[in-house]
């Protein structure tokens, strides 16, 4: 059982560490710096998150929000977005409990699909939005499960 184990944290780990450098290797060539850029921000906040899996409670939530921090340094020209990340973030450090951290998350989740809403009205691709809204829900998740 125990190297079964072992196996899988050692497939996870390669998983993202190649999902890491390929994100990386992609914000190097300038492609991170556009709205769309959301992509490649929710490919490297995912292996994040899955670092932040191994902590609970506060350490968690200020987990989330250095991950969440991330994604506002990588993501340009969408100023609500990033307002919203860097606002969710904010309010993660601050949270007394999981009621307060899964607030935070969920109000900027509805920026997020409001944005996406918007550009997809427009006529513009939400593939970056799309992505950033699955980082959410993925943290949500891990905070409502460990946190």
């Amino acid at each position: 059982m125990r190297s079964s184990l072992s196996g899988i944290f050692r497939a996870r780990a390669v998983m993202l560490l190649l999902a890491a450098l390929v994100a990386l290797g992609s914000l190097a060539t300038g492609h991170g710096a556009r709205a769309d850029g959301g992509v490649e921000a929710a490919q490297v906040a995912n292996a994040g998150l899955a670092a932040c899996s191994r902590n609970a409670g506060k350490a968690l939530h200020n987990c989330v929000a250095d991950v969440l921090d991330g994604m506002t340094r990588r993501i340009s020209d969408a100023p609500d977005t990033t307002r919203a990340l860097a606002t969710a973030a904010s309010q993660l450090r601050a949270a007394a409990n999981k009621a307060q951290a899964l607030s935070a998350i969920s109000q900027c989740r509805a920026v997020v699909a409001g944005a996406l809403k918007q550009a997809l009205a427009m006529g513009k691709s939400g593939a970056g939005l799309s992505a950033v809204a699955g980082v959410l829900a993925r943290a949500a998740q891990l905070i409502q499960s460990k946190g």
